[in-house]
């Protein structure tokens, strides 16, 4: 009776393993340039969340470009940046650092991207 009982947990965990594979959504790298009112945004993060609400991807805004992995499907896209404010400190001297990109663009955004094969850039310019 043991060797039934090593077979059958040795069966469970086959199938278990099978069933935690490499399978799931595929992941692209996309990239693109982002705009608000017409400038490149200098710094700041996009994020892409998947539609059925999985675990978002992001990454950085860097001269208004970005390249970030996001899973393939429709995503809600967050844009997200900031500037320093000239001749404004922070209270140790530091450069004062605005978020800039209104809240339509990042926590209330309705921004899409359909990522896949042949859909890996989208540029975002955004109006103010």
């Amino acid at each position: 009776m043991k060797p039934l009982a090593s077979l059958v947990a040795g069966l469970a965990a086959a199938a278990f393993v099978a069933g935690c594979g490499a399978s799931g959504p595929r992941m692209y790298e996309v990239s693109g340039a982002v705009k608000y009112d017409g400038q490149p945004v200098p710094d700041g993060q996009v994020i892409f969340t998947p539609a059925d609400g999985s675990a978002p991807e992001g990454g950085p805004i860097k001269d208004g470009r970005y390249t970030v992995k996001a899973r393939e499907g429709l995503n809600k896209v967050q844009v997200r940046g900031s500037r320093v404010v000239p001749g404004k400190k922070g209270p140790m001297g530091e450069d004062w650092v605005e978020a800039f990109v209104p809240d339509k663009y990042n926590d209330k955004t309705t921004l899409t991207a359909e990522v896949g094969s042949g859909k890996t850039e989208h540029n975002f310019d955004l109006p103010k």
